[in-house]
């Protein structure tokens, strides 16, 4: 049922009856996976650096290296491991020209010595500029939110099991239905539109040099009537003709025209969902059925198998 190996120094041992508290936790695009155990000191060190690999169910969940090691009294002791997208915390210079974020999750592998999976071509090629003093990630995750917003495609940066991952979130969709009459025992739910929720949108391009200016606004009247003008405004660089950049703000318009809903829930555990995974959510009491995307999964192994979710509409709603 589960398998549980650490390698120190160059020895794998199977720590599984040695082992009292497993929890993962895993964010969509906000930085590594984290692992917490303990295990019962028998005479076996872990030590900073080691490997841990972790399977539930035949699920391959976790392989990462241990950052945290911390005791008190009695033989009990607690440890953290990252998977490999800590080391990408680094701060660094990059100069991009006819980058897409795929091209700099390879640089960044590469740079790092990372082992690769799949790595989709984001096609959508970011603007030309140097990126100063930010962390690879936080370069990548930019370079994800622009992709998204310009061209309509959603990507997750991942470590799948000691190799890093560039996928889209279609890809991640599962079969799963979660809801009162299916695995979840609690929720919390709430709407707002106070926090990122916009109903026209206004960006302009400006050319100094041709003396030019472009301007598109895209609304949704309707929503205007219902809830007042809740605008959106960005300079946007003046590489974008006119088609672009209406092109654009439909985009924008989709992905923040719509009340933000907070949801959490408590469910019976399931190996296939982690952040970026997409399912179905059905809670009756609130008449609640569309489709969710996993924002954040944390789960706990024992002493059974559980998970809270913080989730997300799909924005191909």
């Amino acid at each position: 049922m589960m398998e549980f190996i650490v390698k120190v120094d160059k020895t794998f041992y199977e720590i599984s009856e040695l082992v009292t508290k497993i929890s993962y936790k895993d964010t969509l695009n906000d930085g590594c996976s984290k692992l917490e155990f303990s295990y019962i000191h028998n005479e076996l060190d872990i030590k900073n650096g080691s490997v841990v690999k972790f399977t539930y169910e035949n699920t391959k969940i976790f392989q990462g290296y241990v950052f945290k090691i911390s005791r008190s009294k009695g033989n009990e002791i607690s440890v953290t491991a990252y998977d490999q997208l800590r080391y990408c915390k680094a701060k660094d210079t990059l100069v991009l020209k006819e980058d897409t974020a795929a091209t700099i999750v390879n640089k960044m592998c590469n740079y790092f010595k990372l082992q690769k999976g799949t790595i989709a071509d984001t096609k959508y090629i970011l603007n030309t500029g140097v990126q100063d003093d930010k962390t690879w990630l936080d370069i990548i995750y930019s370079a994800i939110s622009d992709t998204l917003v310009n061209a309509g495609k959603w990507y997750a940066l991942r470590d799948e099991f000691g190799s890093i991952t560039l996928r889209e979130l279609g890809e991640l969709s599962t079969d799963l239905v979660l809801g009162d009459n299916s695995f979840c025992y609690d929720y919390k739910y709430g709407r707002s539109i106070d926090d990122e929720f916009y109903n026209m949108i206004k960006l302009v391009s400006k050319d100094e040099e041709a003396k030019t200016v472009n301007i598109a606004v895209s609304k949704d009247d309707a929503s205007i009537n219902r809830y007042g003008v809740l605008q959106y405004y960005e300079n946007v660089d003046k590489k974008f003709n006119s088609a672009q950049v209406k092109a654009k703000a439909a985009n924008l318009l989709k992905l923040y025209n719509r009340e933000k809903e907070t949801i959490s829930l408590d469910c019976l555990g399931d190996t296939s969902v982690r952040a970026g995974s997409g399912f179905y959510c059905n809670i009756g009491d609130i008449n609640f059925n569309k489709k969710l995307i996993v924002k954040s999964a944390s789960h706990d192994f024992l002493p059974s198998h559980t998970m809270n979710l913080e989730v997300m509409n799909d924005t191909g709603d």
